[in-house]
């Protein structure tokens, strides 16, 4: 049981870690498809909810698609975005995960069309972070534990760093993060990696895909030869590194810098996303408390850390909410062993906040600082806030902070009633609950058995009552990316229109029909982004024609409904997919052309 608890225990502050690097991807995931709210997720863009209730599975529901306006999706935008900021911050770290989560999986359910692995990825690390305590460390709910108001200087029960977190819900955890890895390995059967080894060059020949980086380096085949080798082995050995419980941690952390090689690589060669980085959070849970206090334990952390616990804050002990600031500056900028006294306690402080009608802070060398100098000077102290701290000392935000901070001090009354509403005192819980043991269980089982069941050889068996569980909760994953072989083309899309004069125009403006018209060498800049050139790979690829008819009608709404002659209406369309086959001799690559639909926008044009 011992090796079981030290495999599968959590340290305390990779939780706080991993909620950070989370809440951070979901603002950057909403920042990024916010560009394309009104296309991606209203009726007006390309996939309207007629043709969305013909293409979704049946299990996978949306708030998203109670409306088809745009102001719905900006209204549920915005809400996940605060529970993504709350999160970021530990403000009610479990409601607002379950928030996020709801959301997130919401949005992604709107639109199947524009998803990829690392979509999955965030999704199912967002479910697993409803079991664990986000709130712990360097957070709000961590510093105002009710314990904290009588005293602020005593140590909660989570204060001992030390403490590992195990629960059912870790197990499940430890092995979610590892199935992406072991199940890709296990889909890719082609002959590209396992006979000729040249999967990571036809990856890197992906123009549509490869970076600069990833097109230079496809001059070395050999190379690549042993990328294939590489990517394959570690995504098979690394995870029983992980799993490895003998020579803790360091094998441990082999294993995980093994397979965060495998996604620096992608993000250095490959137009993914935001995958690397979704994956570079997943991984930043499984790292062990020994890391974390091998790195404190250096010469220059043990001095700072020593410098740090000599700083004392100082607070109007009749002021609730003058505690709770420092209570939750100390919680983010601090270690938990600095001092918070009220100022009546020491008189030569105390007449100094009488004078400055302020907090006061004093440093490790016992110098004094009042109003937003303190702020800044806290914030100083940390990385990664050392910038936010120099920009806090410096015109004009410092002018503009003393403003605010004369404000505040004038206004503590008020501030003491918000904040009783708004920052309560809560008890936080870290022990795991029996019904959250027995729900994380029971998806650890869903989980496991949905990836055997998408296994090849199980494709077609998967019991019915996994299957709709797993989708209703958005934990149906397949890891079969470039499996069981890479692309071997590269590929965009012509849509050619012609008016009602009977005059060509191009209606996706970054390609062309026209004769004149050469692709770029790298057809990245083809898309607006890598949703839309996950979106237009469905396009072509989809088996369902919902999906080129939703396109279809929208291009068409895009042109006519502009105040237009008649003439110079929009009259049909088509679409073209262009695809360059790779080859592995160094051949020009062989081009094709093939249309997949045929759109009128009026019932005249229609094919007879």
């Amino acid at each position: 049981m011992y090796l079981v608890r030290r495999v599968f225990s959590l340290d305390l502050r990779s939780i706080a870690l991993f909620r950070i690097l989370l809440a951070l991807l979901l603002l950057t995931d909403l920042l990024l498809r916010s560009v394309d709210m009104s296309t991606f997720y209203t009726d007006a863009g390309v996939l309207p909810r007629l043709q969305w209730l013909e293409l979704t599975h049946g299990w996978h529901w949306s708030i998203h698609a109670a409306s088809g306006e745009l102001w719905w999706q900006a209204l549920l935008f915005l809400m996940a975005g605060i529970a993504a900021t709350a999160l970021l911050f530990g403000y009610r770290s479990k409601l607002a995960a379950l928030a996020s989560f709801i959301l997130l999986t919401s949005l992604m359910n709107r639109n199947g069309l524009l998803l990829q692995g690392g979509d999955n990825l965030l999704v199912v690390m967002s479910f697993w972070a409803l079991f664990l305590p986000l709130g712990a460390r360097w957070s709000f709910d961590s510093a105002l534990q009710p314990v904290l108001a009588d005293n602020p200087n005593a140590l909660p029960s989570t204060a001992n760093r030390e403490q590992p977190y195990f629960s059912v819900a870790t197990i499940a955890i430890v092995f979610q993060v590892l199935y992406l890895y072991v199940f890709t390995a296990m889909m890719k059967t082609g002959d590209a990696w396992v006979t000729r080894f040249d999967a990571a060059y036809y990856a890197v020949s992906l123009q549509h895909f490869a970076t600069p980086v990833g097109d230079w380096i496809r001059q070395f085949p050999g190379l690549l030869k042993l990328a294939t080798v590489y990517v394959l082995s570690v995504e098979f050995v690394a995870p029983f590194l992980v799993l490895c419980p003998f020579m803790w941690p360091w094998v441990r952390v082999s294993g995980l810098l093994l397979l965060a090689s495998l996604h620096a690589a992608f993000l250095l060669m490959l137009h993914i996303g935001l995958f690397p980085l979704i994956d570079f959070m997943a991984l930043s849970l499984l790292i062990p408390g020994a890391v974390w206090i091998r790195v404190r334990s250096s010469e220059r952390q043990l001095a700072l850390q020593r410098r740090l616990q000599s700083i004392v804050m100082y607070f109007d002990e009749d002021c609730g909410f003058c505690l709770k600031m420092c209570l939750i500056l100390r919680a983010f900028l601090l270690p938990q062993r600095v001092q918070i006294i009220p100022a009546q306690n020491h008189p030569d402080i105390h007449a100094v906040m009488e004078r400055e009608n302020s907090w006061v802070i004093r440093d490790a060398e016992g110098k004094l600082y009042t109003h937003w100098h303190a702020m800044a000077f806290l914030f100083s102290q940390r990385w990664p806030f050392k910038p936010l701290g120099w920009l806090m000392s410096h015109p004009p935000l410092i002018g503009m902070g003393n403003g605010i901070y004369r404000w505040v001090a004038s206004n503590r009354g008020l501030m003491g009633s918000l904040t009783s509403q708004v920052l309560p005192y809560r008890v936080l819980r870290v022990r795991p609950s029996l019904a959250g043991s027995v729900l994380a269980g029971v998806c650890f089982y869903v989980v496991t058995a949905f990836n055997v069941y998408e296994l090849p050889g199980y494709r077609g068996q998967m019991p019915q009552h996994v299957n709709h569980l797993a989708r209703a909760l958005r934990l149906d994953q397949r890891w079969d990316m470039f499996a069981p072989f890479p692309l071997t083309n590269s590929s965009y899309l012509l849509i050619p229109g012609t008016l009602r004069s009977g005059e060509q125009v191009d209606l996706y403006t970054l390609t062309s029909s026209k004769p004149a018209w050469q692709a770029p060498e790298r057809f990245y800049p083809l898309y607006d982004s890598y949703r839309w050139r996950k979106y237009l790979g469905r396009v072509d690829g989809h088996s369902n024609n919902a999906v080129r008819l939703a396109l279809g009608s929208y291009l068409c709404r895009q042109w006519n409904e502009q105040p237009r002659a008649r003439e110079t209406q929009l009259a049909t369309l088509e679409i073209f997919v262009v695809k360059l086959q790779t080859n592995t001799q160094g051949a020009p690559k062989v081009e094709s052309r093939r249309r997949i639909w045929r759109h009128w926008c009026y019932a005249e044009f229609a094919d007879p």
